[in-house]
């Protein structure tokens, strides 16, 4: 195994194209989004995301004004 492996085995990420949490060795990176500590915050990631685009989409009406 290699080293990179080895350190990223307990890393979970969000699978974009699967919609489940897959462990690092799961599908690419184009298809995901983390890595995270554990599964329960890569099932969050997308909750997460959707939160922070509405939070910059607000200052940048704000900032339209």
């Amino acid at each position: 195994m290699s080293i990179n492996k080895a350190r990223d085995a307990f890393n979970y990420y969000w699978c974009l194209e699967h919609n489940k949490v897959e462990e690092s060795l799961g599908c690419g990176s184009t298809t995901r989004i983390g890595p995270f500590a554990t599964a329960a915050e890569a099932a969050g990631a997308l909750e997460r995301a959707r939160k922070r685009k509405a939070e910059q989409e607000a200052r940048d009406a704000e900032d339209e004004r």
